[in-house]
């Protein structure tokens, strides 16, 4: 090798080292920062002429397993769906109590089953007859609040659903950036890694929200798909749209939300809540999960104004007509959507309590004086009794059964949803830990890294100084 040969390689080999240096220092630095990838320092022989002139320093690339990677995407949406449903009802479950909560919706129709006990011991008592009354309006109001609860949480949902729309397109924007600093980047030849890092810390936010699909083309750019094959960014970026509806009532159903195709709005909700992520849970509980339970609770309240409608008292019927709905009108009839919400005790007995042990009415049983217990017995009977809700006629309870089933069912589903949670989300960290073992930086790799690279540097730059040494002698021998 000659002199200039050995100047060439030299060289280069000292800006190679330096450029693995510069590399391996800032993953070093860079190990403790989110999404941050390892980066690779390559270099390759630089041939002229069928001689070797030493090294080439290549495009700086990242260590990521593209198929774990999509993975741990795809797991996280999985997760941040059921956080969602499960935090919703966390706060449901809050709401309706265990059976054997005292402020639970069943432990006030308990108390009404009692205070009618109490009143069938002394009938003609103003103050157990208050205590009735009492108990009833505390069980319609606990239907209320419930209700306005189911409601609050749907238009909750709502709002959140709004947040991350614009969370999800503000996000896909800078996606779009960056998609097109990368295509020039690679059009250039120059390294794209740190934005890809950046890239990919994006496409996991929006995959949080709901569950996208992605591929990467040949210039470095990547096309993105919602879920539904529904195209969101590739030339061009669709973004997704949503309205909110400021007020819910049990017959109120939400908005759709939309993605524009450049020529219309096209609903994508159905598509969203088939998938995974926050959007899909928020979809799930807004439209499906809370008014299934609403329906149930309208069932309920329905069932219990219909019993306590007209009772049989010793082979007469006789008209209670303990609950009304807003409008004053009694069962039976029709079951009606969102009857929980408007239940209320009837006017004319809050007013006369004396009602509630003779309701006066003039085709019905008239007891036979002030103590007459006919009437409140006639009304236990009816909690002893099975019943059949009407939406469910083939199920047969007691009042009591129905409304201590429903707690469980809400409970039930909370801890199904939280266990599915816990392991979906051991599940994630699985992944998460592969893929940081394979990609992640590992400060001990690179420390030995960068002895190596020192080690190389001090190397070449022995060979520069030899070779200076050795034109200084050829120099001063001439």
């Amino acid at each position: 090798m000659g002199l200039t040969s050995a100047l060439i390689s030299a060289r280069s080999g000292i800006l190679g080292a330096q450029a693995a240096i510069d590399v391996v220092s800032r993953n070093i630095a860079s190990a403790s920062t989110e999404g941050y990838t390892r980066k690779i320092h390559n270099q390759s022989t630089l041939v002229v002429g069928g001689t070797g002139q030493g090294i080439q320093i290549d495009e700086v690339t990242r260590q990521v397993t593209d198929g774990l990677q999509r993975e741990v995407r795809q797991q996280t949406a999985v997760v941040e769906e059921l956080v969602v449903i499960d935090d919703f009802l966390g706060r449901l479950e809050q709401q309706f109590g265990r059976p054997d909560d005292q402020s639970s919706i069943s432990a006030k129709l308990t108390d009404l089953k009692d205070a009618y006990q109490a009143l069938a011991t002394t009938p003609e008592d103003v103050s157990t007859q208050i205590a009735v009354v009492t108990a009833a309006q505390e069980l319609a109001r606990s239907f209320n609040d419930l209700n306005n609860q189911i409601q609050d949480l749907r238009r909750d949902a709502d709002a959140r659903i709004d947040d991350q729309v614009t969370e999800v397109n503000t996000a896909m924007a800078n996606i779009s950036s960056l998609n097109d600093e990368i295509g020039q980047r690679t059009a250039l030849g120059q390294s794209t890694a740190d934005l890809k890092d950046q890239r990919d810390q994006l496409l996991l936010y929006v995959n949080e929200k709901l569950s996208i699909t992605s591929f990467e083309r040949p210039n470095g750019e990547i096309s993105v798909f919602a879920p539904g094959g529904h195209l969101m960014l590739d030339d061009t970026r669709l973004a997704l749209s949503f309205a909110t509806t400021a007020t819910y009532t049990a017959a109120t159903t939400g908005q759709a939300v939309q993605i524009n195709t450049g020529t219309a709005n096209t609903s994508i909700s159905t598509d969203i809540s088939s998938g995974d992520g926050s959007l899909a849970g928020l979809l799930r509980i807004r439209d499906t999960l809370l008014p299934t339970i609403q329906t149930a609770l309208d069932d309920l309240a329905f069932e219990v104004a219909t019993n306590l409608g007209t009772v049989n008292v010793n082979g007469t019927n006789e008209d209670v007509n303990l609950f009304t709905d807003a409008g004053g009108l009694t069962p039976p009839g029709a079951f009606t959507q969102g009857f929980a919400g408007t239940i209320q005790v009837r006017t004319a007995i809050t007013n006369t309590p004396t009602l509630i042990a003779d309701p006066e009415v003039a085709a019905g049983f008239t007891p036979a004086g002030p103590g007459d217990p006919a009437i409140p017995l006639a009304v236990l009977s009816v909690f002893e009794a099975q019943q059949a809700l009407s939406l469910a006629p083939t199920v047969n309870n007691t009042m009591e059964g129905f409304f201590s089933n429903l707690i469980g069912t809400v409970a039930n589903q909370k801890a199904d949803f939280e266990s599915q949670l816990t392991f979906q989300t051991n599940f994630r960290d699985g992944l998460r830990d592969r893929f940081n073992d394979e990609s992640a930086v590992n400060t001990d790799q690179e420390l030995s890294e960068l002895i190596r690279l020192e080690a190389a540097f001090s190397a070449s730059a022995r060979v520069l100084t030899t070779v200076q040494r050795a034109v200084d002698d050829l120099v001063r021998a001439i």
